[in-house]
């Protein structure tokens, strides 16, 4: 057992796994790329070798209380919390995308812009955020709506290009190219909170272990 690894406390590091797990199944997380399930699965292996690491340090007499709370079962991976609020809420954020002055006025300038002006204002990257609504309730697809919690974000990107695309005078070629770069990273990571799986502390634990023996508690007795 290495140093570091005996600094760990792992019955902490346990009752916080339980904690995310029940979180995650009850509520659902904010990860804009992964299920519910997937995240869900990884706190789960993390908690058997949380479960290993205690059995391994401590005598039959010093184990802490969540240590006998039942490994969670293991979720489908597309396993998705409260998806009947998501679907709504991406119901919501559509109507309210789709009636977006600015949007339908960057979608009618664009016809008439040059493909190094598109890409440089992002023009393609912000039409695609209504786009991408759309194509995910029609796929129902729950991880892409669930980034459509709050559309006044978006709402906000439409500004701006529309702003762009008014008073091109105010900006320059510089300026644009600087922009392109973080909508890309605006696109790609929508969500104030890190995903799950990099909330994890997964330096101390690694996120995939062999499956537990049917009963974990027989081996004490």
């Amino acid at each position: 057992m290495s140093k570091r690894e005996k600094t760990v406390d792992y019955g902490a590091e346990l009752e916080n796994l339980f904690e995310r797990w029940d979180h995650l199944y009850e509520h659902g997380g904010s990860d804009p790329f992964w299920s519910d399930g997937s995240n869900a699965n990884m706190i789960r292996n993390q908690i058997i070798f949380c479960k290993r690491r205690i059995e391994d340090q401590n005598s039959l007499f010093l184990l802490p209380d969540c240590f006998y709370r039942e490994i969670p079962p293991e979720l489908p991976n597309d396993y998705m919390a409260r998806p009947d609020e998501i679907r709504e809420n991406a119901r919501k954020a559509i109507a309210i995308i789709d009636a977006d002055e600015n949007l339908k006025f960057v979608r009618e300038q664009s016809k008439n812009l040059s493909e190094k002006r598109l890409k440089q204002l992002c023009i393609p990257a912000i039409i695609g955020y209504a786009e991408n609504i759309h194509r995910a309730i029609a796929e129902d697809d729950l991880i892409t709506m669930r980034r459509y919690k709050r559309p006044d974000r978006y709402l906000d990107s439409f500004r701006s290009a529309a702003e762009k695309l008014r008073y091109p005078e105010k900006i320059n070629e510089h300026s644009a190219i600087y922009e392109a770069e973080d909508y890309e990273e605006f696109d790609d990571g929508f969500e104030e909170e890190y995903s799950e799986t990099e909330q994890l502390e997964t330096e101390k634990i690694p996120e995939s272990v062999d499956e537990p023996e049917e009963d974990f508690q027989l081996k004490f007795f």
